[in-house]
């Protein structure tokens, strides 16, 4: 491939004198094409998806943007100014991942631009330089070989006439062709998402351990599997995974098994380090491209595959706008491109269980191998017993430690998750933002919400300035641990401790939920604590979050090792023990679109001042089948920028309102650009006018958009 192949394969202008170019703005108005003229100097040199500088607003103000495509002539009836100049001969934007962010921002009411800032990284001069010479020398080295190979084949050629002519050349000995491969199960799941499938598959529990030493979780050997031999079909695959262990695990497969050769997209790596795998991803030639949710708008040659694991984490989910999960824009990317789509994790999201229901998605046919999970004692709650754990669980720790490490999982991070005050008993609430108190260390209370120490706390009930500890964090835990089982190793592992692996030798593991260490060979036991806590978290997910911390927990067990569920009943509980989760994800499902919750519909948040919220009400007054809660108040935090979740954090100002809209998917399009619509003119100061004020986004009451929020009905 030469150094120019993949800016020649990008289209050129070819006497077209207008270029649509799509600006870099966060302004929502300028989400839109503009024409610019292409000038003489310039003709032979722009392509699609270059970066430009152009004029705007005025001759000597310039900012930046892409080239679009190239039109004969502009409706524009004035005259058009011309780009400045072309920022990289590189053309960053390829048509794929331009229309796939187009798609992304219509259906979640945002702007293109928002989403080609988290595809395209940062332009390095050095790095973009560096890969453009190494192209050019292996395309130089290519022409002398395909050179030599002609020469060659001319003398072979010529040696084969003169056998022939004198009759003395022997047949030529048929040689064996090399065997097929033995068909896999991930060949043909390969075969089935190179066609296209939409594939939903159950991990089964347990590590694996690599050639090459290593042990990863069995998931990542076999999603690793399956994007390889994508890749041996001639085919790019996309990996996402919400947690950067998980990123590393996938990679060490990968390398066991003969592909070192990856394109990591992390947020991790630095921005040359980004920039270089970028350019990677735009070369003309099949990658494995693996990286955490923005991977999934990397451009890839010939995408074969997306394969997704674990989509229901919510750090799969943008926290900028327009808050796009990566789920939705690989089911979007899917479709444009004709690439398959592969669901994997423990359990599934109730998205992806709900696409399974109407057949969109198929699930797998055979059931995966799970760890054996008992209940300790579902009748008791956790305060019947002495300790940190029912005597029946301290004895499946006790024998788990005899031959190799023990993962116990609690709920929360910290020394205490809870502070109450020492007389009366009241929660104790910060008095800054009106958020919990808790101890993340010994004897220091803070803030849950905003980190405010505690230094002067007074009970707003009876006066008192006494803190007491309530419950146990993993800290705490840990404390407990040292006590009741002596002399053993108690490793801790949480946000703020952060291990990866362990070894093989007898430990107690305490990390939260999402925190735990793979260990050498499995877990003998894996204890999970605090059921009633995580189940009693104020969400609408609680019991879904519940199940896939469960399972991933489990997951990490050793194949004869077991899984014990220490306390708490219920629903989910029983889903979980009795391994019946898809049962109980079927009946939520029902109970939600009998309440129009999601995933049964879409929802919107529409928030801003009460006049701005209910005129991006009224232009969707009209739609059937949408409905709308609301609008109410959006509780304030007493002090200036912060607040809770649920609370518009950093918003001071009084009077802000919000309202939740609900519709059916087929409505979505409609109601995206409507409310959208209304954003737009709100932006613009279309409303900002009628009342006086300066336009622009930074009025408290602007109007917000946020589709799909996960958490729009969470106390």
């Amino acid at each position: 491939m030469s150094s120019s192949n993949a800016i020649e394969r990008a289209e050129p202008a070819a006497g077209r004198t207008v270029a649509q170019i799509l600006l870099d703005s966060a302004l929502p108005q300028l989400d839109h094409l503009f024409d610019y003229a292409v000038p003489p100097e310039l003709a032979d040199v722009v392509r699609v998806g270059q970066r430009v500088r152009v004029p705007f607003r005025s001759k000597d103000r310039k900012t930046f943007g892409y080239i679009i495509g190239f039109v004969e002539r502009s409706e524009f009836g004035g005259n058009l100014s011309a780009i400045a100049d072309v920022v990289s001969e590189v053309p960053q934007l390829t048509p794929e991942v331009w229309a796939l962010a187009r798609a992304v921002a219509d259906r979640a009411g945002g702007s293109a631009g928002d989403i080609l800032r988290l595809a395209i990284p940062t332009r390095q001069v050095r790095v973009e330089k560096k890969h453009l010479a190494a192209l050019a020398e292996q395309a130089e080295g290519a022409e002398q070989a395909e050179g030599a190979e002609q020469a060659e084949g001319a003398e072979q050629a010529e040696g084969a006439e003169q056998a022939a002519d004198g009759g003395s050349a022997e047949p030529e000995a048929p040689t064996d062709r090399p065997a097929d491969p033995e068909p896999t199960a991930e060949s043909g799941i390969a075969a089935q998402l190179t066609d296209g499938a939409r594939l939903s598959h159950l991990a089964s529990h347990g590590p694996e351990r690599l050639h090459t030493g290593e042990w990863v979780g069995g998931w990542a050997a076999q999603v690793a599997r399956v994007a390889l031999e994508v890749f041996r079909r001639g085919r790019s695959a996309i990996l996402i995974t919400p947690d950067y262990r998980d990123l590393d695990q996938l990679r060490d497969a990968l390398a066991a098994l003969g592909h070192a050769e990856i394109v990591r997209v992390d947020s991790r790596q630095s921005n040359a380090e980004r920039y270089a795998a970028f350019l990677r991803a735009l070369d003309p030639a099949p990658r494995i491209i693996l990286g955490n949710r923005s991977a999934v708008y990397a451009p890839a040659h010939d995408l074969g595959a997306i394969l997704i694991w674990d989509d229901g984490d919510p750090v799969l989910s943008e926290p900028l706008t327009p808050y796009a999960h990566a789920r939705d824009a690989a089911l979007i990317r899917a479709e444009q491109s004709g690439a398959g789509l592969f669901f994997a994790g423990h359990v599934r999201s109730a998205e992806v269980q709900r696409l399974v229901d109407l057949g969109y998605v198929l699930a797998q046919t055979h059931l995966p191998r799970r760890t054996r999970v008992f209940h300790a004692d579902a009748a008791r709650a956790p305060d019947a017993f002495a300790g940190r754990v029912p005597e029946f669980a301290a004895q499946t720790i006790r024998e788990g430690l005899k031959t190799g490490p023990v993962l116990v999982q609690v709920a929360t991070p910290g020394y205490a998750p809870v502070a109450v005050c020492g007389d009366c008993g009241d929660l104790a609430r910060c008095g800054t933002c009106r958020g919990p108190i808790g101890f993340k260390v010994v004897g220091r209370a803070s803030c849950r919400w905003c980190g405010a120490v505690a230094h002067d706390w007074r009970c707003s009930e009876c006066g008192s300035a006494r803190l007491q500890e309530r419950g146990m964090g993993s800290a705490r835990t840990v404390e407990q641990f040292e006590r009741q089982f002596s002399g053993v190793r108690v490793i801790l592992s949480d946000g703020e401790h952060p291990r990866e692996q362990v070894d093989a030798r007898p430990a107690l593991v305490v990390a939260t939920r999402g925190a735990e260490p793979l260990a050498a060979g499995g877990y003998r036991a894996v204890v999970l604590l605090d059921a009633e806590r995580l189940l009693g978290i104020e969400t609408l997910r609680a019991g879904e979050d519940c199940l896939r911390w469960w399972e991933n927990a489990a997951a990490l067990a050793a194949p004869d090792g077991l899984c014990l569920m220490a306390s708490g009943g219920g629903p989910v509980v029983t889903a979980f023990v009795t391994g019946r989760v898809d049962e109980w994800l079927r009946g939520e499902l029902r109970d939600r679109h009998a309440l129009r919750y999601p995933p049964a519909v879409r929802v919107a948040s529409v928030s801003g001042g009460p006049e701005e919220v209910d005129r991006a009400l009224q232009t969707i007054a009209d739609l059937p089948g949408v409905d709308h809660l609301g609008p109410t108040a959006v509780p304030q935090p007493s002090g200036a920028g912060s607040g809770g979740p649920g609370s518009a954090r950093g918003v001071a100002a009084v009077g802000i309102v919000r309202a939740i809209v609900r519709f059916d998917y087929g409505h979505g399009a409609e109601v995206a650009k409507r409310l959208r619509g209304a954003l737009v003119a709100d932006a613009a100061g279309s409303s900002a006018r009628t009342r006086g004020r300066a336009p622009g986004r930074a009025r408290p009451e602007a109007l917000r958009l946020r589709f799909d929020d996960r958490g729009v009905f969470d106390g």
